[in-house]
């Protein structure tokens, strides 16, 4: 009898109790997946409106990295690198506002003008404070990363922006920031110009390996096209060769970089393994880095 009431009484708390939490869990995993939703178009706002070029982002942070290890952390070195980021940062909100990216991608991407402000607004107060503390040789280096990026601005905007002329005038306006910041720390002149030309001379030659690789597997390529590569890739050669053989120390940095782009060239990988190219190219960027830091300390 007593079991019996036992199990009557505790029947109808159990059903309640599920009826009752159940279209509880119902709401929270509803509202749990709209929060999901949310958080997901919201990155994808994001990183709409961040550069899609994902080499360019190894072409400007590795060497900068490299530079302020090198030159240390100032006040000057540190305005200049946040300056270069946020202009690097601020590139793609600036095609989008202008129209260089569509009408249809300027109507999708509504935080653009806001992201754009922001991101220009600290390009603005760093790079005019860095300006104001640095020396002479630092202030013309800090007007020619304007003029860069200029011209790379106006290159993008007239849908130039693929062809070969402006892949190479983005590497030196890319590595540019890094010789600014070694200027800012103290370095001598020729030292900061090296290392851009450094940097420049490596990553021409990955470049336009790519892009021999590229050009031949399309039917489309021209003959010249595949020229110009090869003659690009044999005066980033030499180029490098005669600063390793009579400039400083620092040219070995090139080294991966020529490595590299030989196994490119030789090998010719099919366009569809892009991907893991880029990898084993950022692979090979860290590794020139790491170089660059070591060689400093016997230059």
């Amino acid at each position: 009898m007593s079991l019996s009431a036992a199990t009557m009484t505790e029947s109808p708390y159990d059903a309640s109790v599920a009826i009752a939490t159940k279209p509880w869990t119902d709401s929270q995993s509803s509202s749990s997946s709209a929060d999901e939703r949310e958080k997901s178009v919201r990155k994808a706002k994001v990183d709409r409106l961040n550069p899609k070029e994902h080499g360019a982002y190894a072409i400007l942070g590795i060497p900068l990295v490299a530079a302020l290890i090198i030159s240390g952390l100032t006040p000057e070195t540190v305005l200049v690198a946040i300056a270069a980021v946020a202009a690097f940062l601020a590139h793609e909100p600036l095609l989008i506002v202008s129209g260089s990216r569509g009408k249809r991608a300027r109507e999708s991407s509504p935080f653009a003008m806001r992201t754009l402000i922001v991101r220009l607004s600290a390009v603005v107060v760093c790079g005019t404070a860095a300006f104001w503390l640095s020396g002479s040789a630092t202030r013309l280096a800090l007007i020619a990363c304007v003029i860069f990026a200029s011209i790379e601005f106006v290159i993008s905007t007239g849908g130039h922006n693929r062809t070969l002329a402006a892949q190479l005038l983005g590497i030196g306006g890319l590595a540019l920031p890094s010789a600014v910041v070694l200027l800012a720390g103290g370095a001598e002149v020729m030292t900061a110009v090296q290392f851009w030309l450094i940097w420049f001379a490596g990553r021409v030659a990955t470049t336009v390996s790519v892009r021999s690789t590229i050009t031949r597997h399309k039917n489309s390529a021209t003959a010249w096209a595949r020229r110009t590569c090869d003659i690009l890739l044999i005066i980033s050669f030499a180029a490098c060769f005669a600063g390793i053989g009579f400039g400083s120390s620092l040219w070995i940095v090139t080294i991966p970089m020529l490595l590299a782009a030989t196994v490119m060239r030789i090998t010719t990988p099919h366009p569809k393994h892009m991907k893991q190219i880029g990898w084993s190219l950022l692979m090979v960027n860290i590794l020139s880095g790491i170089v660059a830091i070591g060689a400093w300390s016997y230059y």
